[in-house]
């Protein structure tokens, strides 16, 4: 997806839902540095920055959370290269080491708590206790938003009206996982479908 200037992107809904960003860091409004810093302090998502190869731009560039920095005039086999070698890294780093099986994030539903990789406990609300059981049905797979809308509000909840509040609760899911010390937040949004877990999820007792 593409977005105008950095005002268009901000005003967005799904901002810091993608899992790879290229910001230019010549921006009309919001500053490319501080751009790639607010989508830095959100996601853990890839970001190469266009622009600041050289001088002070590129350091403050790698400074606010930038993976890589390209010429913003760089051809366009060197960016393709440059998003597959961050991409790939993004990879290795969500499977862990070479033959090592990651923990699994655990749904202890009697309790209501959700238990990342490194045992942290996160409590959930109602809400976001019902989206995680969605995620957990699911078995990796991809949930639609008439299910998540379905399973919050009822059979009878008008998808149109229902929208924004399910983007609501989501981010605070999110939130509430981040403000928890979890570098990884599983939960991303998926274009024109719905949302997924991307990691291993599993109910324990």
């Amino acid at each position: 997806m593409r977005f105008q200037d950095s005002d268009d992107f901000l005003l967005s809904a799904n901002a810091y839902d993608f899992d790879l960003y290229v910001v230019e860091l010549a921006q009309q409004g919001v500053r490319g540095i501080d751009l790639v810093r607010l989508i830095r302090r959100r996601s853990v998502a890839g970001i190469v920055a266009l622009g600041g190869e050289e001088g002070s731009e590129f350091v403050q560039a790698l400074e606010s959370g930038a993976d890589m920095v390209l010429k913003a005039d760089a051809p366009a086999d060197h960016l393709s290269a440059g998003v597959a070698a961050v991409w790939r890294r993004l990879q290795s780093t969500a499977a862990g080491a070479p033959g090592a099986a990651p923990n699994p994030w655990t749904l202890l539903e009697s309790r209501g708590v959700l238990q990342a990789p490194d045992g942290t406990e996160i409590t959930l609300s109602e809400s976001d206790l019902a989206i995680v059981r969605c995620f957990a049905d699911a078995e990796g797979a991809k949930v639609e938003r008439r299910t998540l809308i379905e399973r919050l509000w009822g059979p009878d909840a008008a998808p149109a009206s229902t929208e924004n509040a399910l983007h609501a609760t989501l981010y605070r899911l999110r939130k509430r996982i981040e403000q928890a010390g979890q570098a990884f937040v599983p939960v991303h949004a998926v274009a024109r479908v719905g949302y997924e877990f991307r990691a291993p999820l599993v109910r324990g007792s």
